[in-house]
């Protein structure tokens, strides 16, 4: 069974589409065949993984006009690019009867090509983190390790939890919390205690730590096993996808 993971978080800036990015690229390291969907105006995934915006993206599914555009990225790994002319499609979307249920029907086409599929979401619960909610099997909670993340990863769960399985999706289920950003301060410390208090049970074994080689990898747009293997950065997201092969 495809296992389809939503990518989310309230708040931008805490390694979202890094975490989508090498997550996927580490599980078709793994030999599993891996879709990545950019489900963010912003493209932030399309951008960096070395992807022009262009025309056949991510809108013309909203819109209904067309299934998924595919584009191959790697081995085992393909993609579905955005555009920043997602962000213009917001308001007719919600006036459509079938809102929240556009990706799934789109994805019903393509899923049982894939082992995994990964959808990087805005930083905010709207139309496109609500689609990608209502489309998973799974959701995975990249956040820092502060006392804001906690804030962000209660709304979260609150909303799966009360709304969005009782309404749209009955059957999704946490795939964990990843703690990103990781660095050795007395802040980051407290932030991962209070974090691991409440929510022991749903966290990664595997930390992703700070480190300049994502910025690197972002600059020159690519996955951190094509700019840096050996790097820290790159075991580490290797490691949380030995751990996602075990859980899903």
């Amino acid at each position: 069974m495809t296992k389809i993971i939503a990518v989310l978080n309230l708040k931008g800036g805490v390694g979202k589409t890094t975490t989508t990015i090498n997550l996927g690229k580490a599980l078709s390291l793994q030999g599993k065949k891996v879709l990545l969907i950019d489900n963010d105006p912003q493209a932030n995934l399309t951008y960096g993984l070395g992807v022009d915006l262009n025309e056949q993206n991510i809108y013309s599914v909203y819109k209904e006009e067309t299934g998924f555009p595919i584009i191959e990225s790697d081995e085992n790994l393909h993609l579905v690019p955005s555009g920043l002319e997602l962000a213009t499609i917001e308001s007719d979307i919600d006036k459509k009867i079938n809102r929240y249920e556009i990706l799934k029907g789109a994805l019903k086409e393509v899923e049982s090509e894939y082992d995994f599929i990964l959808i990087d979401c805005p930083p905010s619960i709207g139309i496109f983190s609500i689609n990608a909610i209502a489309a998973s099997t799974h959701y995975l909670l990249p956040t820092q390790p502060a006392q804001f993340g906690l804030i962000g990863l209660e709304e979260i769960i609150k909303l799966i939890n009360n709304q969005v399985k009782r309404l749209l999706n009955p059957n999704i289920e946490p795939l964990g919390i990843l703690i990103t950003m990781f660095q050795n301060t007395n802040a980051t410390e407290v932030g991962y205690e209070e974090i691991k208090n409440k929510y022991d049970t749903l966290l990664f074994d595997a930390v992703i730590r700070y480190t300049t080689k994502f910025r690197e990898a972002e600059i020159v747009r690519e996955d951190i096993f094509s700019h840096a293997p050996q790097s820290g950065a790159a075991k580490e997201y290797m490691s949380l996808a030995k751990e996602v092969l075990k859980k899903a």
